[in-house]
């Protein structure tokens, strides 16, 4: 069977070690095939979907009627440069994990 023409450059080395070289050659100088500048965004609205899904689940017990008890049926509104919804603050939750005594992230 004949296969398909090439429509995408491989990549010799592979993407790990690709990216890896980026990390390393410093910010704005490394190259990949896939740029941070369009794979970050990228994933970050990959990431809103997900938040949305989790926060369409989010009820109130207390409230009786179908539409009032899941409070989190609506559009979210997100600020990327301090990254949290700003119209339902009961989503943000998702947003950023409390890593348990003894365990941290350092950035």
């Amino acid at each position: 069977k004949k296969m398909p023409a090439e429509t995408i450059k491989r990549v010799p080395e592979g993407h790990y070690l690709q990216w890896v070289n980026a990390c390393i050659a410093g910010y704005g100088k490394g190259k990949t095939s896939s740029p941070f500048e369009y794979a970050g965004p990228f994933t970050e609205s990959i990431l809103m979907g997900n938040l949305a899904i989790r926060s369409w689940m989010l009820k109130n017990p207390n409230l009786k009627g179908w539409d009032d008890k899941y409070l989190g049926r609506k559009k979210l509104l997100w600020d990327a440069k301090n990254m949290k919804v700003t119209n339902f603050d009961e989503a943000n939750q998702f947003v950023k994990r409390d890593y348990r005594e003894g365990w941290k992230l350092s950035l």
